[in-house]
Parts: C-alpha cells; structure tokens; sequence
C-alpha cells in the first residue's frame, strides 16, 4: 500500500443542477417581497428597491447569467406589483416611476451579469486550485511508484479522494493492445464512466469511476482534470515500463559480461592445468619406464596438483552459480568456528604446505547457527587468496571474535597490501585485475563467493585498513548456544 500525502483528499466539483438554480432565483425573489414588507411595515424603509437588488446580486453570486436575470426580472415584477402606485397592479402611474422602475431592471440585470461573471471567475479559480491540488496529490502518489501495479494502486486512491468514487482498473494485454485510440464506452446511465489509458503506441489499459449513488454529475471542467489525471496515470505506466526494460537490459549485459568472463576464463585459466595434465601423461605415456623414478613421480605430482586445482576452478563455478541463483539450500545448523577454520586450514596444507597459518582463538567459544560447509568454504577462500596474495614467506593470521551479536573471523597477512579503490571491487565476479585470486592466474571468484555466502548468512565482508599487508573480515551475525555468552534462538 502506498503512503498517501498528509494533505487533506482534494475533491472536485459537481455540475449545479439547472432546476436548483432557477428554484433558487424563484425563492430568492419571494423571500425579497417578504423581507421590503417587514421593512417598509417595522422599519419605515421607504426604498425598497435596494432590498431586491441585493437578492438579485446573491442569486447571481451563486447561479449564473440565466438564473440571474429570471431574478431581476421577477424582482421588479415584486417591487412593482406590491410596492409600487397603485398597489396589487403592474399599471405605473407616473412617468417618473415608469423610469425609475426601468432603471431598477436594468440596474439589476447588469448587477446580476456582473456578479454572475465575477462568481464564474472565482469558481474557474477555486476550480484551477482543486483540479492543480488533484494532480499534484497524483504526482506525489505515482512518483512512489516503482511497477505498474503500484501505478495503478496510487491511480485507484487518487481518483477515489478527488472523486469521492469507486475506482476500478485494468491494463491491457501487451499482445493483444491496439493502436487506436477507442477507449470503452461511458455507461453513465449504469454509473460507470470509463478513461482510457491511451500510450503513443495503444492502449495501455482502462480506469472505470463510478460516483456515489444520488451525486450529480461531474462538471465538464472536472471531466477535463480527470482526463489530465489519466494522462499523468499513462507517462507514469511509460516510465515504469521503460525502467523495467532498462532493468532488464542492463541484467542482459551483465549476463553476458559474466558469460564473456566465464568463457575467458575457462579459455585461459582453465586451459593450463589442462595443459599441465595432458602434457605430463603424454610423457609417461611416451617415455614411461625410461623417465628415472624421480621424474615419473614429479609427473605424477603434477598431474595430481594440476588435477585439485582444476576442480578447484569448477568448484568456485558451481559454487557461484548455484549461490548466484538460490539452488544452494542455506541448512543452518550448531557448529564450532574453531573446527570450521582446521577443516579449512587442513585443506588449504594439503595443497600449500609451505603454508603458515596462525590462529588466535578466544576462550569458551560458543557453537553458532550457519551452514558450516559454506562458511568453511568462505574461510578457506580467505586463506587461499592469503597465501597467493602474500606468498609463504610470511605467516597467515586468523582471529576470531564473539559476541551476543556476531562473529568476526579477521585473515590478515604481510603483502603488499590492497588498494583503497579497490577494495569493494575485489568482491566482483572475475574481477582478476590486482593481487590475490585476482591475479591472472586464476577465475577471479574466491572472494566473491565470500561475499554470497556471508550475504546468505545475513552477514558482510570487508577489506580492512590496516598498516600493513591484508586483513579481510568476515562477519556473522547468528545466534549462539547456551553456554553463558549467548541464548539459543
């Protein structure tokens, strides 16, 4: 539901019903002859003639031209018949009561002309003023709006507040829209009167309105504004159709720029432990017992570290995909960080081990609620791009902190270092510009995998500023076990 502006609902106005007019001029006229009586009879009020100028000057104030005039006209048939000599007779005596009389017509009808011009004007300004109140209030409702349902929702509330209406709305199929301008039908006599939503291409849709039973019907002036509102309905419907095609543009390039990176990836990274693979058995396969033992088992070595780092290339690939479209089941379930980061310490020596990692662990450390084979995935990708960012020669520092709130787990080493501009890029897909795994040899995804998991987790990781070398920080904000330091959720 959108919000709606704080100012009060902006209701048009309503044709006056020629009958009521007219009604009001007979009234006006009547009550006229009454008030001269009274005033003539208690206050000695000798001319008269002020009074029904007055009740000429009101009708027209509140009617029009037509209305007025009947006013005039049956106000100096009043003032004739019952106050002028001879009494209870239209007949005029003398001369200069015949001109005074005549005078007393014109002079109220072009009062009444007058004052029914200046009551059209200010009606045409409190009109401008309801009809611009009525669209803006429009405007601030679509410009909250981000689809075309929202569109249509915001489109509903502000022709029910302007036209205190019922509302009812329908976009046209996009394949069967037509490119005329035929709209449906008015069924006033039903009480429905449909808008069409008309585009520069077709018809967009339609917005039924359907006034209150009894009301009478909308002035033309009203027709027009409600009109203009539908226009503002239809570049509102343009606009959100026009974002969500940029939207989906820009979800097809980055699509294809992942499929460029992937394809340039699998092209080169991929290729050379394929080529290390295929080269290494071709020479056992062609040489076999003539290679001395020492050569034979640096081939196999080769085949076999060639071997666990192309299935580490395809694992970051499924790892990213099935993460990048939520296949990957988040099961969360107690485990211990401390034995997540020796699995992921183990692993890593298997395949480094020149490898130095020092770990710093608190005391009394409470099991948490994750998915422990991604989050020991996440570490293990830390370390790797660690070791390759800062090589062996110096140690791999892993810290750990909990609270009632989160986990943190820092990886820091000695490197060069990332760059301040960089560090929200490293966590890009194939992103392979710089150090660590965004070195050209390799896919450019362990980080960003990093980053999948601890957004799956609700958590966040970071590149710290730190004096020297790399720290990438990792946080999860999860739940603890009973053990004093949390509540079990």
């Amino acid at each position: 539901m959108l919000p709606k502006p704080d100012a009060m609902p902006v209701r048009l106005g309503r044709d006056r019903s020629p009958v009521a007019a007219y009604a009001l001029a007979l009234a006006a006229s009547a009550v006229a002859v009454a008030v001269a009586a009274l005033a003539q009879r208690f206050l000695g009020l000798r001319d008269l003639s002020l009074v029904f100028m007055l009740a000429v000057v009101l009708v027209a104030a509140r009617t029009d031209t037509g209305p007025a005039t009947l006013a005039a006209l049956l106000s100096f048939l009043g003032y004739n018949f019952f106050f002028i000599e001879p009494r209870y007779s239209l007949y005029i005596e003398a001369n200069h009561g015949l001109v005074t009389v005549l005078l007393f017509l014109a002079a109220a009808i072009i009062a009444g002309r007058m004052a029914a011009r200046l009551s059209r004007q200010l009606d045409a300004l409190q009109g401008a003023k309801r009809h611009a109140e009525a669209r803006q209030a429009l405007s601030q409702r679509l410009a909250l709006a981000g689809d075309e349902d929202a569109v249509l929702e915001a489109a509903r509330n502000a022709f029910a507040d302007a036209l205190d209406a019922q509302v009812w709305s329908q976009l046209a199929d996009p394949r069967t829209t037509s490119h005329g301008h035929a709209g449906y039908r008015t069924v006033e006599d039903q009480g429905w009167w449909f808008l069409p939503l008309n585009g520069p291409e077709g018809q967009l849709g339609t917005l039924g309105l359907r006034l209150a039973e009894g009301a009478p019907p909308l002035a033309e002036t009203d027709r027009e504004t409600a009109r203009a509102m539908a226009a503002d309905v239809v570049q509102a419907l343009l606009r959100t159709r026009l974002a969500a095609a940029l939207a989906d543009e820009r979800i097809a390039r980055e699509a294809e720029r992942t499929r460029s990176a992937l394809l340039a990836s699998v092209s080169h990274d991929l290729r050379t432990p394929l080529a290390s693979i295929i080269g290494a058995a071709e020479s056992l396969e062609c040489f076999g017992d003539a290679l001395p033992a020492e050569e034979r088992a640096a081939l196999l070595e080769t085949v076999r570290e060639e071997g666990q780092r192309l299935d580490r290339y395809i694992q970051n690939l499924l790892d990213m995909t099935r993460l990048g479209h939520g296949s990957m089941a988040l099961n969360v379930d107690w485990n211990g960080i401390d034995e997540l980061i020796g699995s992921a310490v183990e692993r890593l020596q298997r395949t480094r081990p020149d490898a130095r990692i020092e770990v710093s662990l608190p005391a009394n450390l409470a099991p948490v609620r994750l998915h422990g084979a991604l989050v020991e995935q996440a570490i293990y990708n830390l370390l790797d791009n660690a070791t390759k960012f800062a090589g062996m020669s110096h140690p791999i520092r892993i810290e750990v902190l909990q609270s009632t709130e989160a986990v943190d787990v820092r990886v820091s080493d000695s490197g060069p270092g990332i760059p301040a501009d960089r560090r929200t890029r490293v966590f890009e897909m194939f992103d392979t510009d710089g150090g660590g795994d965004r070195k050209a040899r390799g896919t450019g995804l362990g980080l960003a995998i990093c980053k999948a998991i601890m957004e799956a987790h609700g958590g966040h990781v970071e590149v710290e500023d730190v004096p020297v070398g790399a720290c990438l920080h990792l946080r999860l904000p999860t739940p603890l076990a009973k053990t004093g330091i949390g509540d079990e959720a």
